[in-house]
């Protein structure tokens, strides 16, 4: 396959970890199969075909085309003695098989490419900024430190006096958007977020231009936030007229503020859509994942029906692209045994096939389908169907399995995420940490300012989080002011110095009901895997450390398993 946009493979990066972490797993199955194929077992030599031609487009997907190809070559090597009805691995599938584990064994031992975390390597706190803020002129009604308070949240700060300066700081630091922050280092952003007051365009039609100008040149990669202590109806219509995308009344709540961001800019971290491609034949599924994973889309391959549970449990896609006639298992059967899991009755599955009889069409889609594409298909035509389907999928998972507050996951699917990291963990040999965390003297915080504050620091905690942790990792609102938060690939003391980097960075947010300005602190408890080796070990562990913490006067991290800090 062609080399994948660079804009794709930075979305993938992260994928691309649990990609290698799989590594020594495939291996194992790999090895263990050959030596049966030795053995004269042909069932053997076709289940090792499957397998390398998994890996052969999970490389392509992740960005490593050498191991791709290799895999490649060796699934069609397998092929041939398969056709040729040999009874043993010819010496050209045992040479090709030792040169993809050499490759498998050196990212294995490298890491994955373009991305500094080596394997082994813990998590670490991003340092980067996305977005940088930029103040145009004098500027009034923001905190003192509000350079202190933009920090905490990852935003880099700026300050211009007139907007003639903008256009050649957006030509220096805006950088392009397939381009990551590791093309050119830490002073490009994806976004630049102009906060300034009406009067700063107010009768002056040469910023307006300057302004029109960078709106039709970067569109909405600049966004514009005006400032003002008359929150009437002619200012907001001259917010307006001069093309702003929000007006915050002063004194400014730094929550409110960066909540408006987002709203702005959320659009920077959104995961690729996941597509499974159910078909037993590898050159239609390399065409149709191409054409996919050029539109941004991650794809995962299923060959034998038997299998698919196994990939529908591990990636969760969003919808399902299904072959209508396959050896042993037809379409419309595989469609049927879906339906029958409830956990899948809302994964979207669409068959694409070259039949083209209406009468056998509706009759697959009776058995379970929800539309169905004829080969050959324009590409354009197929991205379009595939990406507004997933969307909605998409859509419809978030109201289902997130808070409706926060956005995070929900407590019952935080544990499930829970209990599926625990068996991946054990299953690949890596450790994983559980987190429990919880705001101190939340109740006085609730009584004093009021329920509608409370809920404002509660999202100011989950922002943090957010902002703080890899995608990778898993973050879930547990329950009132409590949350959880599951590392992957971490151990307890790196979880701990990530925790007490949060901490004390959530101790300096400025929160504010509207008059009054206070700050909030929070406490956190710790569990290791494989330490604790349950999800109810975990959880229990992790919640006792939280009490702990609680116990030895709040505004901590303690690791289960030690003594609480005096």
């Amino acid at each position: 396959m062609g080399e994948l946009p660079k804009k794709v493979q930075d979305r993938l990066n992260e994928l691309s970890r649990e990609f290698v972490d799989m590594i020594p797993e495939r291996l194992r199955e790999m090895r263990s199969l050959m030596d049966q194929a030795d053995s004269g077992t042909r069932e053997s030599l076709r289940e090792l075909r499957l397998r390398v031609h998994r890996i052969t487009g999970s490389a392509a997907t992740f960005g490593y085309e050498v191991l791709s190809e290799t895999a490649r070559d060796l699934e069609l090597t397998i092929e041939r003695n398969l056709t040729a009805e040999v009874r043993k691995p010819s010496q050209e599938a045992r040479e090709a098989f030792a040169l993809l584990t050499r490759q498998m064994e050196e990212l294995q031992r490298s890491g994955p490419e373009g991305n500094t975390q080596k394997e082994g390597t813990q998590v670490g706190i991003p340092t980067r900024h996305d977005r940088v803020v930029v103040l145009l002129g004098d500027v009034p009604g923001l905190p003192d430190d509000f350079g202190e308070q933009v920090s905490v949240f990852r935003f880099a700060l700026s300050f211009a006096e007139d907007i003639a300066a903008i256009p050649e700081f957006c030509e220096l630091h805006l950088r392009e958007e397939e381009e990551t922050e590791d093309d050119h280092g830490d002073d490009l952003y994806r976004y630049v977020v102009l906060v300034t007051t009406v009067d700063h365009f107010a009768g002056k039609p040469g910023r307006l231009k300057t302004l029109q100008a960078l709106r039709e040149l970067y569109r909405n990669r600049i966004v514009l936030i005006f400032l003002g202590d008359e929150d009437d109806f002619q200012t907001r219509l001259c917010s307006v007229r001069f093309g702003a995308d929000a007006f915050l009344s002063t004194p400014v709540d730094v929550t409110r503020f960066f909540d408006g961001i987002d709203k702005f800019t959320e659009g920077a971290d959104r995961q690729p859509y996941h597509v499974l491609i159910v078909d037993d034949d590898p050159e239609q599924v390399s065409d149709t994942a191409l054409v996919l994973q050029e539109a941004g889309m991650i794809t995962s391959v299923v060959t034998d029906p038997t299998k698919i549970f196994q990939v529908l449990v591990e990636y969760r896609p969003e919808l399902i692209l299904l072959d209508m006639y396959m050896p042993e298992c037809s379409g419309a059967e595989l469609a049927r045994i879906i339906r029958q899991n409830e956990n899948y009755v809302g994964v979207p599955i669409l068959y694409l096939s070259m039949e083209r009889d209406e009468e056998k069409q509706l009759a697959a889609i009776r058995s379970g389908g929800d539309g169905f594409l004829v080969k050959p298909m324009d590409p354009e035509h197929l991205v379009t169907t595939v990406s507004m389907r997933a969307a909605r999928t998409r859509a419809m998972r978030f109201f289902m399995e997130r808070d409706s507050l926060t956005g995070l996951l929900n407590h019952t699917n935080l544990k499930q995420h829970l209990d599926q990291e625990m068996q991946r963990a054990r299953r690949i040999g890596l450790s994983m940490v559980f987190c429990m965390i919880d705001l101190d003297r939340f109740k006085s915080v609730n009584d004093t300012y009021g329920h509608l504050t409370g809920d404002r620091v509660i999202k100011s905690l989950a922002r943090l989080l957010q902002e703080r942790l890899r995608r990778s990792d898993t973050i879930g609102r547990y329950g009132g002011e409590e949350f959880g938060v599951i590392l992957f690939n971490t151990d307890a003391s790196f979880a701990e110095t990530i925790m007490n980097e949060i901490r004390e960075s959530f101790s300096r947010i400025r929160q504010t009901d509207g008059h009054e300005e206070f700050f909030v602190t929070l406490s956190c408890g710790v569990a290791e895997f494989p330490r604790y080796d349950s999800a109810s070990a975990i959880n229990e562990a992790a919640d006792g450390a939280l009490y702990k913490a609680k116990e030895s006067g709040r505004n901590r991290v303690v690791v289960a398993g030690r003594d609480a800090p005096g």
